[in-house]
């Protein structure tokens, strides 16, 4: 990512620290806030709170080539004429400790523990005159690259909005990809229709909102459709459903006496070409009846199980649950399309 592109990205977070009530008023023993930079671009701001639970200097870091995983934030407490602690990933990076301390006249000096040491210098960010917007309507992706370079869209990183200012007119591509079971439609620029081509590239010139919309595609299910039914192994039931446009909710029971069931509830994405959901967040319950088939309690177990849900050629999935004996590779017969 070049400087103009990081300097957009820092006018995004000075413009958020503002939003957030922060203050640039130096506290003792320490006499230095603002932004500061590097020759390669790694940026650092410091930027006073006091608005939050535990005021002091709030830290953001960029100290790479991606604005998400490469950034961290967070408060750094003052320790004599430096500042010390832990900063948190914006992205999946692990989390790094920082010490800053000042540096000449208007400089910083960030050292990373374990890691580098930085000499940033002051940075005079140019007042933004130009204020763009760029915003989704429907289920799709965006994203934008200064120049005519076509963005590269992440579905697991799918930019819902973003924010460009510029202090002068630039020229930017913009690209939108629709999301399963949506189509692209159109650009609308202030709110007027703009382009038909989900790429586009614009001369900035003037302030405006930029719009990509999406419709539902009425050609396309959810592919767990192809799954939806009752299923059982011995003393369990399963009943797999869809549950939005893609994800698959999946119910699993199992009888260990006539007065007390588990139940497991699933829920994730199916891969198509593997036709396995591999989830996360399962909730496992303990159900209790009495004579007249009553539920009389409910024990929460566990709320963060993980496994992997598996369909196979001849109708049967099988499941496999990270943290039960119970499911540990057990195979479910299809046996009927459910109650509708």
């Amino acid at each position: 990512m070049n400087k103009l592109v990081k300097s957009a990205v820092c006018a995004a977070l000075v413009s958020l620290l503002g939003a957030c009530g922060a203050k640039e008023e130096p506290a003792a023993e320490w006499s230095r806030s603002g932004y500061f930079q590097d020759e390669d671009g790694n940026f650092l701001s410091l930027t006073y709170m006091d608005d939050v639970e535990d005021p002091g200097w709030y830290a953001g870091v960029m100290l790479g080539e991606d604005p998400i995983e490469d950034s961290w934030g967070g408060i750094v407490p003052q320790e004599g004429s430096s500042l010390h602690g832990t900063l948190a990933s914006s992205g999946s990076r692990e989390d790094i400790v920082v010490t800053v301390i000042e540096e000449g006249e208007d400089g910083m000096t960030l050292a990373v523990e374990g890691g580098e040491t930085y000499h940033l210098t002051e940075l005079d960010l140019p007042e933004a005159k130009i204020f763009i917007t760029v915003n989704v309507e429907g289920f799709g992706m965006i994203g934008y690259e200064e120049g005519e370079t076509v963005p590269e869209l992440d579905p697991e990183w799918p930019f819902q909005s973003a924010v460009i200012n510029l202090a002068e007119a630039q020229t930017y591509t913009l690209a939108a990809a629709p999301e399963a079971g949506s189509l692209f439609v159109k650009w609308t620029k202030n709110g007027e229709d703009y382009s038909t081509e989900p790429v586009i590239t614009v001369e900035l010139s003037e302030s405006a909102d930029y719009v990509a919309v999406f419709g539902e595609d009425p050609a396309w299910q959810n592919p767990v459709m192809n799954f939806v039914g009752e299923y059982q192994c011995d003393r369990a039931g399963a009943v797999v459903e869809c549950l939005g446009k893609e994800e698959a909710l999946i119910t699993i029971r199992w009888g260990s006496s006539a007065w007390e069931t588990a139940q497991w509830i699933i829920t994730g994405r199916l891969d198509t070409e593997t036709r396995t959901i591999t989830y996360e967040g399962c909730a496992k319950t303990i159900l209790t009846y009495d004579k007249e088939g009553e539920a009389t309690a409910q024990e929460d177990v566990y709320n963060d199980g993980t496994g992997t849900v598996t369909f196979n050629d001849d109708g049967s999935f099988t499941w496999h649950d990270d943290r039960s004996e119970t499911g540990e590779d057990m195979i479910f017969e299809w046996i009927g399309p459910g109650e509708e």
